[in-house]
């Protein structure tokens, strides 16, 4: 699934706030995307889930019973069943008296009176041991002691027993088109016989045999709460039926406990057959519709599915886990209004993971109501949160990939049918390179690619039929600025990528998000490097991801990548999982891991594609696992033995990066200080960081070391390597320096995962060689967002980072000529992000005035060197003059410009905006907040071309830019449109974010709404209080993070008692 998809101001948006809470994103006009992001290995698994049927094989840590490696020689009951028993303590017992062997009344009979006072004492201990272990286990095993039967009556676990392993469904689903939009439909599960229960990728296959042969009395399956389930009924492998004799529901784990009429063994069932029903209601989660108005002020309606990670209950009744993994045929049926199904043309489509059958659609007329039916072909086999099925008018655009063996259709509503081409041209070009890439084509005869007007987060992998935010696929040439374009162009790579890594082959648990998400987060870039090389994809990494990655993971509350199982069992702590951490960090490890693994040259766009040791490893790991589930480590295995690298386990040396939090500050010290002798030599060594502060490295703590491959350039060297993993530096991590202004600079390129700092007197030679161009736009970039990490752990000043934005801001740019620049995109990316944050913290002082007319000086010179007033007076606004990257840095100063008042631009953006649609949308945001923020008749007119526009980008601008005021009034009337259908459910929490990051008292009264409306707004955002969400719970982090002071530490803790089964304790804690 692509990153739950948010829109937030730039660099730390206007106030900063977005170093706050770990939340940076993509610049758009200067602006970002964002996105919302919360003792050993296994403790607190409870004991006994072998016994349950619970494997967890995925995690590292093997879990054992305590007594798991002794030869307790229990008591076999089925063998002793035949002998006489009495009552003892309340349960049945042996006669002892009628166990005597012969050799005993041989015994002289004064030895048998002592053995008789010894024995009785021994055989009471060693009995009620026995009752005590029989107990146990039975309690384990969910049924009464002493029945042999394994009830799963009382299960109460979040995970599903294992006993009954799915093979197969048949879904038979019929949706009224109509009020009240009902859904009615039968599921048919199939099991797997005994021999085939196996999973290759986690080797399950001795639990669930043994689960296989138990006699249990019922079968437990996840069924939402949304869903009324009607009639079951049981098949056995004899032919046999069989009803139930009473179900229970677990409202809270969304499971359905159903009793059999007698004890049968898993092994003798065939299949259920469960009928339900549900409405059809406006949730984005499960089976969901949504309405959406078109030119004309016309309402239509489509509806689509959003199953990941745990909504596939709330569409059919399944189990609804990753490493349930089945296959699927699928029969819908849509009734439909006869004059609606008449009509010319009829753009109403029904759209599933698989093509239909040959002959599989037909329509027949009941009354006045057209009953379509749609009869697809099976899919392969996958999990149950990759099922999906979208219905609605829709229009396409179809390409070919390798002269017809896969069809490409990039879908939309009719109104979008000019806006579905770049989406299209990227994927044909994307979905071939990585079947060369991964050495594996793709394996379905059709790819279906859906913009769906109202989707919570980018986009959904779902194999098949990916299904995106209208904003996340569609480009409309006119209203799309460059950004949107690269958005688009990342989204759908994103989701490619996943139909090998999470499709094919599936995390075994959610613990292992990381292997899903950060791999797909790293291979987009591959991605759009093939669709649209001349964007320097490569290069934008270490803003776009990295950054985020290193604020996101800074917190004490931060999670591992490998996240401890028994934390992510609950369908809200796997909600919390689709974070920054899984994401971006899951990918700039995977990054830096190739970099090693292939001697740097992956850093280079030109290697993108090359089948190096990591690439060859990848593709052995899904050749291996395809089809079925895995975990991290056998990825790991796998990477191992393509690596060919001496003296280099990947499994020992990724170890630290995956099964704990936070990551290392690397030290650049004074080993030998210039003196006339020399020019000096510096060490490295490393320190645990974060936000608050460093921690102290120790050998003798393995947690407190990283292994940390590092890279290095001089004034005159590039690309010095080495591998730091001790926390004081040795000969390999030293560096000589060759000259009195010669200077080090650690992590070129940005290909690792931590942050570096300097001795005092080498900051100030790196902010000279910012200042000259010698450092390149991507380093200078890399210093600056270390500088200010730097000064919020306090160990740096201030005053140094303020320097250094100040010599990135006075950079000498080279080779500008017309309609062309060397980019400093990435430079002005953290240039601006610094200047926005300091004066976020300075809004309250005396000083800020000041600060702001220092900043705008510095502004207005860069604007200047680029010409860009009079480049864009010279177009009338309406185009941006050079290449991809230079066109993302005039937005991005043009944006600064309008904040701190640079004169030029600022007028210029007044002036726009009553030719606003011609306006490039580079800078057309910034016209828009500009307009927004001059008062109420201005906010007026944003809201009503708000109101009356119909691109998915274009709206996305105008609400943010009515998020991004800063009095009092205006605030107000942004708040009070929430709760109306102005504002889309999906759009609520990025646009009651944009309000608190604009301004302090933007951030204060967006926590006084929250506390006022928060049930109302769960469940607008939900689609009810039904569902445990925690989507609003990072919408509360992200207001929260900004405030400092008892009182209001008071009202978040009072919050949180009264929220709490809604908001994560990470997210709270964070």
């Amino acid at each position: 699934m692509s990153k739950d998809v948010e829109l937030n101001e730039v660099n730390g948006h206007e106030n900063g706030s977005g170093n706050d809470d770990g939340e940076r994103r993509y610049s758009e006009g200067g602006e970002y995307v964002t996105v919302f992001t919360s003792g050993k290995e296994g403790a607190g698994h409870y004991n006994g889930s072998h016994a349950f049927g619970m494997d967890h094989e995925g995690d590292d840590t093997e879990y054992i019973l305590d007594d798991q490696d002794e030869d307790l020689g229990l008591l076999d009951w089925d063998q002793y069943a035949r002998i006489r028993r009495k009552r003892c303590c309340g349960l049945e017992c042996p006669d002892l008296a009628t166990l005597a062997p012969l050799w005993w009344y041989k015994l002289p009979k004064t030895r048998r009176r002592q053995f008789s006072v010894i024995l009785p004492s021994l055989a009471f201990v060693l009995l009620l041991a026995i009752i005590v272990s029989f107990t146990f286990s039975s309690k384990k095993e969910g049924g009464a002691a002493g029945s042999g039967v394994d009830s799963l009556c009382d299960w109460d676990s979040y995970v599903l027993p294992t006993h009954f392993k799915p093979l197969h469904y048949d879904v038979d689903i019929q949706v009224e088109w109509k009020d009240p939009y009902k859904v009615d439909g039968k599921v048919e599960v199939y099991f797997a016989p005994e021999n085939e229960y196996i999973d290759k990728g986690t080797e399950r296959m001795e639990t669930a045999v043994e689960d296989s042969n138990k006699l249990t009395r019922c079968l437990v399956l996840h069924a939402g709460a949304n869903l009324d389930v009607g009639a079951i009924g049981f098949v056995m492998t004899d032919g046999g039926k069989m009803g139930e004799k009473r179900r229970r529901y677990n409202e809270e784990k969304e499971q359905l406990v159903i009793e059999f009429e007698k004890p049968i063994s898993p092994s003798q069932l065939h299949h259920v057959t469960l009928t339900y029903s549900y409405p059809l209601v406006e949730s984005m989660r499960g089976f969901y519709r949504s309405n959406y108005k078109d030119s004309k002020n016309v309402t239509h309606m489509l509806a689509s599915t959003q199953m990941e990670a745990a909504d596939a209950r709330r569409a059919f009744p399944c189990f609804d886990q990753p490493n349930m993994k089945a296959d699927f045929d699928f029969t819908i049926r849509v009734l439909r209004p006869k004059a609606s199904a008449t009509r010319d043309p009829d753009d109403f489509q029904v759209l599933f993971n698989t093509p239909l059958r040959e002959g599989g659609y037909s329509r027949r007329y009941d009354g006045d109501v057209s009953v379509d039916e749609y009869v697809f072909e099976p899919t392969p086999t996958m999990s149950t949160y990759l099922v999906a099925f979208v219905m609605g008018d829709l229009v396409q655009l179809t390409d070919y990939v390798d002269n017809g063996r896969v069809t490409v259709s990039v879908w939309g509503t009719p109104e979008h049918a000019d806006d579905l081409s770049d989406a299209l041209n990227s994927c044909v070009k994307i979905l071939p390179a990585y079947e060369k890439l991964f050495g594996i084509p793709f394996p379905l005869k059709k790819l279906d690619l859906v913009a769906i007007p109202s989707f919570e987060a980018g986009a959904m992998e779902n194999w098949g039929l990916i299904t995106y935010r209208e904003s996340s696929l569609l480009v409309n040439k006119d209203d799309a600025s460059d950004f949107d374009i690269l958005w688009a162009t990342t989204t759908v790579a994103h989701e490619l990528a996943h139909m090998w890594f999470g499709n094919l082959v599936t995390m075994d648990w959610w613990n292992d998000l990381f292997l899903n998400e950060g791999f797909a987060e790293y291979i987009q870039y591959i991605g759009v490097s093939v669709a649209k090389p001349e964007y320097g994809a490569d290069e934008l990494f270490p803003v776009l991801t990295l950054q985020n990655a290193l604020v996101a993971d800074s917190y004490d509350s931060s999670h591992p990548l490998h996240v401890p199982y028994e934390e992510t069992l609950s369908s809200i702590e796997i909600d919390g999982l689709f974070d920054g951490i899984t994401y971006d960090k899951g990918a700039s490890v995977i990054r830096m891991l190739r970099s090693y693994m292939s001697g740097g040259k992956s850093m280079s766009s030109d290697h993108l594609l090359d089948r190096d040791p990591f690439i060859r490893g990848v593709s052995t790991y899904l050749n291996e696992y395809k089809y079925h589930n895995a975990n991290s480590s056998q990825f790991w295995h796998a990477l191992d033995k393509n690596a060919n690298i001496d003296d280099f386990d990947v499994l020992k040396s990724i170890k630290s990066w995956i099964s704990r939090p936070n990551y290392p500050l690397v030290r650049v010290s004074w080993k030998e200080k210039p003196d006339g002798n020399n020019y000096g030599t510096l060490g490295l060594s490393q320190v645990p960081f974060q936000k608050t502060g460093v921690q102290s490295c120790s050998s003798a703590d393995p947690n407190s070391v990283w292994w940390v491959p590092f890279a290095y350039n001089t004034k005159d060297k590039s690309g010095v390597v080495g591998v730091l993993d001790e926390c004081t530096s040795n000969g390999n991590s030293e560096v000589v320096l060759q000259s009195q202004d010669d200077f080090v600079l650690v992590n070129a390129g940005q290909s690792g995962f931590y942050r570096v700092n300097y001795p005092q007197d080498m900051w100030k030679r790196l902010e000279d060689n910012i200042a000259t161009g010698k450092i390149s736009s991507v380093d200078t970039s890399m210093l600056l967002d270390d500088a200010y990490a730097l000064v919020e752990a306090r160990e740096l000043s201030v005053s140094t980072l303020l320097d250094l934005a100040y010599a990135g801001s006075k950079r000498k740019y080279a080779n500008i000529v017309s309609g062309g620049s060397t980019s400093d995109y990435q430079a002005w990316f953290d240039i601006g992000y610094v200047f926005n944050a300091i004066e976020a913290k300075m809004e309250s002082s005396s000083c800020h005035d000041t600060y702001k007319s220092f900043v705008e000086a510095a502004v207005t010179k860069a604007i200047e060197d680029y010409n860009i007033v009079e480049s864009l007076t010279r177009t009338n606004a309406e185009s941006i003059e050079g290449d991809f990257q230079y066109r993302l840095l005039v937005g991005s100063l043009f944006s600064l410009g309008v904040h701190y008042g640079s004169s030029g631009v600022e007028q210029l953006a007044k002036s726009s905006f009553s030719n606003a649609a011609n306006v490039d949308a580079n800078i057309r945001f910034s016209v828009y907040k500009a307009r927004a923020r001059s008062g109420s008749e201005g906010y007026g007119e944003v809201l009503e071309k708000y109101n009356t526009a119909i691109d998915a980008d274009e709206k996305e601008k105008l609400l943010l830019a009515l998020g991004s005021v800063q009095s009092a009034d205006l605030i107000t009337r942004s708040l009070d449109l929430a709760m109306t259908p102005v504002v889309a459910s999906m759009d609520v929490r990025s646009f009651v974010a944009r309000i608190a990051g604009s301004s302090q008292l933007g951030r204060e009264m967006s926590w006084t709404y929250l506390q006022n409306n928060f049930d109302a707004l769960y469940e607008k955002v939900n689609g009810g209080t039904d569902v445990s969400s925690s989507r609003l719970a990072k919408l509360v982090s992200r207001v929260c993070s900004g405030f400092s002071s008892d009182e209001r530490l008071a009202q978040v803790k009072t919050f949180y008692e009264k929220y709490k089964k809604w908001i994560p304790v990470k997210t709270f804690h964070k």
